[in-house]
């Protein structure tokens, strides 16, 4: 019995640590994605060149934002591990959607159904 009381504990606190690791980071969630070139509503994926979900979800993304009249742009943080840092991304993928000067309007630590995409890029959404 007591086996698995330790068994059950472990468990639960692995899954809590692995949600606690999956959290959108509050850095991006609260950041201006103009330092890194990003100035208009903007669909912005952040990938590695090693990320298969990555590289499967760009088409679906890259459309989604074709369709909400927004730009799309892919920032590799193999590339610019600068960013990673600064942003506190620590999944790949990692998305987030922009308004005006930059701005994050909400973040994604997982590619978004299209629903919240063109919920999140509606005028006048408030950031999550």
């Amino acid at each position: 019995m007591i086996r698995l009381v330790v068994a059950a504990s472990i468990l639960l606190g692995a899954y809590g640590m692995w949600l606690l690791w999956r959290r959108p980071p509050r850095r991006l969630a609260r950041a201006d994605l103009g330092g890194v070139g990003i100035r208009e509503p903007t669909i912005v994926q952040f990938t590695t060149a090693w990320c298969a979900p990555c590289r499967a979800a760009a088409p679906h993304l890259e459309a989604a934002a074709a369709r909400a009249g927004l730009a799309y742009r892919q920032i590799d943080v193999g590339e610019r591990p600068d960013v990673a840092r600064r942003f506190g991304i620590r999944t790949v993928p990692t998305v987030a959607i922009t308004g005006q000067r930059g701005r994050v309007l909400r973040v994604w630590t997982r590619v978004p159904d299209p629903g919240e995409l063109t919920e999140a890029a509606a005028p006048g959404h408030a950031p999550a």
